[in-house]
């Protein structure tokens, strides 16, 4: 079965399905989780170690990122006790929160991102976004 593409920009309106995104990356865990993993790939123990959290708690953490597809398992590895080991990656996804009270039009927030993505791809200040969407009444 072919893997489906994988998307990278998630405009979410902000609704009972949105809400689950918004609280886990408004778990502290899970966004000290996320900057780790932008950086090397690792495993759920490496992670813990590192950020110095019980296997358990990061454990959760690791499943709900899974879940709304923020990280994904990179590769399987098996330890010398014939353990399975997972290794976990970021997907590196744009995540917008648009309000649920106006109707705005998706084609003039991706033309605003692709414009802003082309002049300065490296850039990682959003003020600009911020600055144009405000602009144009989104």
């Amino acid at each position: 079965m072919p893997e489906k593409p994988e998307e990278k920009l998630l405009i979410l309106q902000l609704s009972e399905d949105s809400r689950k995104i918004s609280r886990i990356l408004s778990n502290e865990i899970s966004i000290r989780i996320l900057k780790l993993l932008d950086r090397k790939s690792m495993s759920a123990s490496d992670i813990a170690d590192e950020l110095g959290v019980r296997l358990n708690t990061l454990k959760y953490n690791l499943d709900s990122l899974l879940e709304v597809e923020l990280i994904r398992v990179r590769q399987v590895k098996w330890s010398r006790k014939g353990r399975e080991i997972k290794v976990y990656e970021t997907v590196g996804k744009t995540i917008i929160l648009l309000s649920g009270k106006k109707n705005s039009d998706m084609s003039l927030i991706l033309t605003l991102l692709r414009h802003y993505n082309l002049k300065s791809p490296e850039k990682k200040d959003t003020s600009e976004i911020s600055g144009l969407c405000c602009e144009h009444g989104i």
